[in-house]
């Protein structure tokens, strides 16, 4: 009988822990990636091919930021990234708000946009946010160091500050190892929100 009762126990436990996961689907998650603010306006921007282009990898300098302002309440749960097809190490992926601060290091998907789960951050409609990722010390070649960002066809300067519903796009960089180089494109790092 206490061999049963300890299989038992344990096999709840290991049904409990499994089922923990996070999941977009799932409508307990309110961490939203797909539907986010900034994932939806990057959608916006994207589908409009007469003007811009979704350039899987570009701008070989080590550090790609974004200033946005975000034009609701809610709170950042999540970053999204892809590593691209010449690097498998790892970023400091950065955000700085008035209602907090993120600071991690993670290694990325190289085929998707991976969402990366972080404490919340808590946003009030109006709030300027700063999003970043730097490569870390000890790549090898200058060609790890592109990313995935969205620019202008004729590759001029992004027009800022450009407002795509709740979210006004104001500048970016691209800079270490080179540049500056400001407001050239916007680095493709996602955000997961949950609307409050």
């Amino acid at each position: 009988m206490k061999i049963f009762s300890r299989t038992f126990l344990i096999a709840i436990t290991v049904l409990v822990m499994n089922s923990c996961g996070s999941n977009d689907n799932d409508p307990s998650n309110p961490c939203e990636t797909l539907n986010s603010p900034v994932v939806q306006a990057m959608a916006t921007l994207i589908s409009n091919t007469t003007d811009y282009i979704d350039e899987a990898e570009w701008m070989d300098l080590e550090t790609h930021e974004y200033t946005i302002q975000i034009n609701t309440n809610g709170e950042i749960c999540s970053i999204g990234y892809q590593n691209p097809s010449t690097y498998t190490g790892s970023y400091t992926m950065e955000i700085t708000a008035p209602g907090g601060t993120y600071s991690g290091v993670h290694t990325f998907s190289q085929t998707a946009t991976q969402y990366i789960a972080i404490p919340s951050i808590t946003v009030v409609s109006g709030d300027v946010i700063v999003v970043k990722r730097t490569i870390l010390p000890g790549y090898s070649l200058l060609d790890e160091t592109v990313g995935r960002t969205i620019r202008r066809t004729n590759s001029a300067p992004i027009p800022f500050p450009l407002t795509l519903t709740n979210v006004v796009f104001i500048s970016s960089n691209f800079y270490g190892a080179g540049g500056p180089v400001p407001n050239i494109a916007i680095p493709y790092i996602a955000l997961g929100f949950t609307a409050l």
